[in-house]
């Protein structure tokens, strides 16, 4: 049992010690404020959203949101969309997004360009392209669009071909051993009192293999495979124009795994984060303005191989925001927290444990509206609970 013991505690060693990659994926395990600071302090108003889903796809927008979560990161939400209609019914569209949040795997930094044309009524086709330097990460992208004649309402779907060229030009000496494809979609439509919006992405993930030219037992990667599938669901119940219900679901979950000719450090890494939202907003008279809820996190990721472990969280993340229209826009206060309850099983320490109890935070902010078209948040928030300046936000929006 002691001879057991002992060779198990070498070949972890001999992995840690030889490890020819970055292992980010237990970075955040104890950090306690990620989901608190980004989907409830940080969160983009509702009404902007809004917005952003009405004229996805027939206006020129932008919208921007930093924000500070912890000393060495910064939360980046950046979008943008450029749609401008050349002839009629030829539509040239160009947009990007950069999304880079603590508590998902990897950074979402994405961008197409290309037209689309009417081909009957409310029916369009289109086919968009991600052009890179490194053309072996050529996307493109082949879809059907169903709008209403301003394209406020739409129903999109595409597939998209991932990386055609990376045979031919990838300089790794890697081949693939299936045709990588994925379905994107984005659905924005309204009857009566409700309204639904969808967007997302379906991936059917990448399987690669590589030719190794290294001796026997190298670090070098033998084999790679990859997916990440992201998307929410959104349903709105409208009081009034400026008073709804919002209940909404997404998914995001990574998938990944490696082999390398030193088979120790053989690993297959998942993360899955499901998050539920039940909000509210209402204007209160002409000069205020009320919303609440609350978010629901659920997370599990995992290792086999390399770094073994299993971790999950669960958190429960209730709101309450009070705007007050003054001068040339708005002042709000918010006060938001969270119980969170967590486990983890594995070889590795989590330097920055989570916190055990309830955690809340205090903000106040102060939105500069310039006629309706753009608007630019800037806030500071505060720790209630715990000892420490709670971060500092900057968010912009603009349709042009």
């Amino acid at each position: 049992m002691l001879k057991q013991s002992l060779i198990a505690m070498l070949l972890t060693s001999a992995a840690a010690s030889a490890q020819p990659f970055d292992w980010p994926y237990e970075d955040n395990y104890g950090d306690d404020l990620d989901y608190l600071h980004t989907i409830a302090n940080y969160e983009t108003h509702p009404l902007w959203v809004e917005k952003w889903q009405n004229n996805l796809f027939n206006k020129n927008m932008i919208r921007v949101n930093y924000a500070s979560v912890a000393q060495t990161e910064l939360f980046s939400d950046v979008r943008l969309v450029i749609n401008e209609e050349l002839l009629e019914g030829l539509w040239f569209r160009y947009a990007t997004t950069y999304l880079a949040t603590p508590y998902r795997t990897a950074q979402d930094n994405y961008h197409s360009i290309g037209l689309e044309k009417s081909l009957y009524k409310t029916l369009s086709i289109f086919i968009y392209g991600n052009p890179k330097f490194e053309k072996e990460e050529i996307d493109i992208q082949y879809g059907l669009s169903f709008t209403n004649a301003d394209r406020s309402h739409y129903i999109r779907v595409a597939y998209v071909d991932v990386a055609p060229f990376w045979d031919d030009k990838n300089d790794q000496d890697g081949s693939n051993l299936k045709r990588p494809w994925q379905i994107v979609w984005q659905a924005n439509a309204q009857t009566g009192r409700f309204r639904f919006f969808s967007e997302g992405r379906y991936d059917d993930g990448t399987a690669r293999e590589f030719s190794s030219k290294a001796e026997p037992e190298s670090l070098e990667n033998r084999f790679q495979a990859s997916k990440t599938d992201d998307m929410i669901f959104s349903l709105y119940y409208y009081r009034s124009a400026d008073s709804f219900v919002e209940l909404s679901y997404s998914h995001y979950s990574f998938n990944e795994t490696r082999e390398f000719d030193k088979a120790i450090l053989n690993y297959e890494y998942k993360n899955r984060i499901d998050i539920y939202k039940l909000a509210y907003i209402t204007p209160l008279g002409e000069k205020y303005r009320l919303r609440f809820g609350t978010h629901a996190v659920n997370q599990q990721a995992s290792s086999l191989g390399h770094l073994a472990h299993d971790y999950r969280h669960r958190e429960i993340i209730p709101f309450i925001f009070w705007e007050w229209f003054v001068g040339p826009g708005i002042f709000e206060t918010g006060y938001m927290g969270s119980v969170q309850e967590w486990d983890y099983e594995g070889q590795s320490d989590i330097d920055d444990p989570h916190f055990d109890g309830y955690i809340d935070k205090i903000e106040l902010a102060y939105t500069f509206d310039f006629n309706g078209r753009a608007f630019l948040k800037i806030g500071i928030s505060q720790m209630a609970s715990l000892s420490g300046f709670g971060g500092g936000n900057v968010q912009f929006f603009l349709d042009f």
